[in-house]
């Protein structure tokens, strides 16, 4: 009888033990998982990406990424083709693909872009189309602030924005090109004005 109660007394110690030494260790995992799990959400909402990566991919805000461009700047030639796949152009508005004449949009399109440097002095910006319009064409840039696109030649659309009203701070410029009719534009220049 002796024995048996002394291997009962064994059987207890272990399960004792077992109990003191997996509880914490339980405890510690889970704590370990569950801070796992919240360091990933943080990092999901707040993603470490670039300007392109964003604005295409998690905003899908543009039509194209800009692979090489990550930081969206406007080229420094000041002219992008529409009938290129531009990073620059918004999924709304635009067609996906460009016909040989330049890209269609309708109603409205916008641009995405930074500038190589800000502007210190007006900006000018150009549309080339395939067809000339009737239609009034304008420029929002956010802000309330609408600047009417005026014809510089018969399939040319021009307006010179003032320096005060491109908002420096964002992180990244919207334009928005708004006409009630469709446009077929070959290209798009924007250029600061030196004196």
């Amino acid at each position: 009888m002796p024995s048996h109660s002394l291997e009962s007394k064994t059987v207890d110690d272990n399960i004792t033990l077992n109990k003191r030494f997996f509880r914490p260790l339980t405890f510690a995992l889970l704590l370990s998982l569950s801070s796992f799990y919240l360091w990933t959400l943080y990092l999901a909402a707040h993603p470490n990406v670039t300007v392109a990566y964003q604005t295409y991919y998690i905003d899908k805000k543009t039509l194209y990424w800009a692979k090489a461009n990550s930081t969206m700047l406007w080229p420094r030639s000041g002219v992008v083709a529409a009938s290129e796949k531009s990073p620059y152009l918004s999924r709304a508005g635009w067609a996906n693909k460009a016909t040989g004449d330049g890209r269609d949009m309708l109603h409205s399109g916008g641009l995405f872009f930074n500038f190589p440097q800000l502007p210190v002095g007006p900006v000018r910006v150009q549309l080339s189309l395939s067809k000339s319009i009737t239609e009034p064409v304008y420029l929002s840039l956010g802000q309330g602030n609408k600047i009417k696109l005026l014809p510089l030649g018969i399939e040319t659309l021009e307006a010179i924005i003032p320096v005060g009203v491109i908002d420096g701070s964002a992180p990244l410029q919207h334009w928005q090109i708004e006409t009630r009719a469709s446009l077929t534009i070959k290209q798009i220049s924007i250029q600061e004005l030196t004196s």
